[in-house]
């Protein structure tokens, strides 16, 4: 048996001998792709020669054949592009493995063998062509699942050709840095924990980063799974839904040859450009580049060919601040998407096939007796006069409005079928709970031939009541042959005291499971006046970052209080106010509104407006729940005035001793 120094010693020289294979690899793509190059320009260069003569004689008969003649140059120039863009792909993947190329390791053998085989597994296979031999496994390749799935003892796999059965010896795992091993264990589940504990106890950074090293079980039966045609994913905040989302799109790509995808026949739907953007890091990390990604606001616009379509993050802005209005505003959301207005829809769509859907929409709304004609049979709600006049004044906006652009493109696409979105094979649909019946009438309607994967939390649904009759509805309008449900309870995100903390604002039957990570107690800190308030927001944000503390979101109800509290910071502090267009790299400190902050996380979230106006009702408590829970490590809830009775902690004010002074 080996000593460790030993053992140390070999797993350097390993780790020695792959760096040198990719960097051989490197050279010969590098060549490989030089001369790809020259040969390209060599082409083009006989093809100008050619052209213009050929060119000139066009209509001579002829000169058909050379013709013929230039476009085989054109499909040879094509041919050798391809084959430089396959290198420089290569290339740049084995230039991230020369940093580390792979993470772990377990020995295995298969039954009926009797020597056992080092299986190395990093974000990218590596083969030595000459030995044959498999240097570093793929993550998502089968017999890397051994790694996720399986302690020490017997082990199996589903390949290709049938489950295969064996035993597993060793799981390692290493910490490789800059192509340097800093050290490795052997690892069990519990030791892969702790792992996972240390690396959750660091700070995020700015961007969304690959989980492929502490992928636990569970996540990778999701990731892996190719038996559902609808998979769709329930998880708590904190429990990786976002990460799984795209660890599956870069697993389905993996098997692309197989199923016959590719970048292109994969479609991620994000909440709002901010998040994607904050997520645009990870597939190209894992390996995979160009998939399509887009926002739903911008499928209705492409739909509609309109311009302003106002964005759901709008809608509820204006929700959230006009008091007046926001009753209105909820329930014509709420209607406007439900199965019972798609069915209105749908029989204005088949009276007037030809009309434009603008057209029609504007008349079912003009006309009280009209509308009501058309929903005959169908419950209607009792403020249906309200909503009415609302589309009405709606309708005469410059602006298309949120709740009527999805309706108008569902006529659209009853009318006409558009093909620009039939390539697309999976649709990875996040924040699942934010979208309504007819919303998920659009998706089936834009995307005929896809299997899907639908990621959402019903705690998170804020201006609706969360509930999983939401993923029964979703099955009912999909109708795939095979789908499933899973449930995912534990949260990986924040602390125990964080997530006890966040879980006052839940319904009381539900249960979220803490990954046991400790910190500090949330505090909510009162103060007498604004400038007071933005004093103790200003030294508490510095602290964190004093701390080394990466990431300081300073949340807020709306995008109006985050301008309001911005302008009163930026003269005190380094602040920066996120907005939708804002680059995702959220590096120091931000303010930014509950609304766009869902799916991000930070290392400390300050909640900045935390009083009794702002919030009090139900829907209130699903703001607070979607904002506490971004927090990593450290969380402390601001007010002036009077604090938020949704609240069940004794908050500690300015002039007990804590005041701005003492933060």
């Amino acid at each position: 048996m080996k000593s460790n120094r030993q053992e140390f010693e070999f797993e350097t020289r390993r780790l020695g001998q792959t760096i040198n294979l990719v960097n051989q690899q490197l050279n010969q793509a590098g060549q490989e792709s030089e001369r790809a190059s020259k040969d390209i320009a060599s082409l083009q260069e006989e093809m100008r020669d050619n052209a213009s003569h050929s060119v000139a004689n066009l209509w001579d008969s002829q000169n058909f054949e050379d013709l013929v003649a230039l476009s085989q140059y054109t499909w040879q120039i094509a041919q050798k592009a391809s084959v430089c863009d396959n290198l420089e792909n290569r290339m740049a993947k084995l230039e991230k493995m020369l940093g580390s190329p792979y993470f772990a390791r377990i020995d295995f053998k298969f039954d009926g063998e009797n020597a056992f085989e080092k299986v190395y597994v990093g974000r990218a296979s590596l083969w030595d062509e000459d030995a044959d031999e498999v240097y570093v496994y793929d993550w998502r390749s089968p017999i890397a699942s051994v790694f996720y799935r399986h302690g020490t003892g017997p082990a199996h796999y589903d390949a290709p050709v049938g489950r295969l059965t064996g035993e597993v010896k060793l799981k390692r795992q290493y910490e490789i840095k800059d192509g340097i091993l800093e050290y490795y264990f052997d690892a069990d589940v519990q030791v892969i924990d702790e792992f996972l504990r240390k690396l959750l106890s660091k700070n995020t950074s700015p961007k969304m980063k690959s989980i492929v090293e502490t992928i636990q079980k569970e996540q990778d039966v999701v990731i892996r799974d190719m038996e559902n045609d609808l998979l769709m994913i329930q998880g708590v905040a904190g429990s990786g839904k976002t990460s799984i989302a795209l660890h599956r799109a870069a697993y389905l790509m993996y098997q692309g040859l197989s199923a016959k995808l590719s970048a292109e026949s994969i479609m991620i739907v994000s909440p709002n450009s901010l998040f994607e953007r904050y997520i645009a890091n990870v597939l190209p990390e894992l390996g995979e580049d160009n998939v399509i990604s887009m926002v739903f606001e911008e499928m209705l616009a492409a739909v509609l060919k309109f311009k302003h379509v106002q964005t759901r993050n709008q809608y509820l802005e204006a929700m959230i601040t006009n008091k007046t209005l926001r009753g209105t505003m909820k329930s014509s959301l709420e209607f406007k998407a439900s199965k019972e207005f798609s069915a209105v829809l749908g029989r204005l769509a088949r009276e007037f096939p030809q009309q434009p859907s603008k057209e029609q929409y504007v008349k079912l709304f003009s006309d009280e007796g009209y509308f009501r004609s058309m929903s005959k049979d169908l419950e209607l709600p009792c403020n249906i006069a309200e909503i009415l006049k609302f589309t009405q004044e709606n309708l005469r906006s410059k602006k298309l409005f949120y709740d009527d652009a999805a309706a108008l493109a569902f006529i659209k696409l009853k009318q006409k079928d558009i093909d620009a979105y039939k390539a697309i094979k999976q649709v990875v649909v996040d924040e699942a709970q934010d979208y309504y019946p007819l919303h998920f009438e659009i998706f089936k309607l834009l995307f005929p031939n896809a299997k899907y994967t639908v990621l959402g939390d019903i705690n998170q649904s804020l201006e609706k009541r969360g509930s999983m009759r939401l993923y029964d509805e979703i099955a009912e309008i999909l109708h795939k042959k095979k789908a499933t449900l899973v449930t995912m309870d534990k949260s990986f995100r924040c602390t125990n005291e964080i997530l006890n903390f966040s879980s006052m604002f839940t319904a009381q039957s539900i249960k979220i499971k803490s990954f046991n990570r400790s910190g500090l107690e949330p505090e909510i800190h009162v103060a007498e006046s604004p400038e007071s308030l933005c004093t103790m927001i200003a030294k508490e944000a510095a602290a964190c970052i004093g701390e080394g503390l990466q990431s300081v979101g300073l949340i807020c109800k709306s995008e109006k209080n985050s301008i309001s509290i911005y302008r009163r910071l930026a003269g005190m502090m380094d602040v920066t106010l996120a907005t939708n267009e804002s680059s995702g790299e959220l590096k120091g400190v931000f303010i930014i509104p509950v609304c766009l902050s869902k799916g991000l996380e930070f290392d400390a979230v300050l909640i900045c407006d935390a009083n009794a106006a702002n919030y009090s009702s139900e829907d209130d408590k699903k703001l607070l729940y979607v904002a506490c829970t971004r927090a990593l490590h450290k969380l402390a809830l601001f007010c002036e005035g009077e604090a938020s009775p949704l609240l069940l902690i004794e908050p500690r004010r300015a002039h007990d001793g804590r005041g701005a002074d003492a933060l």
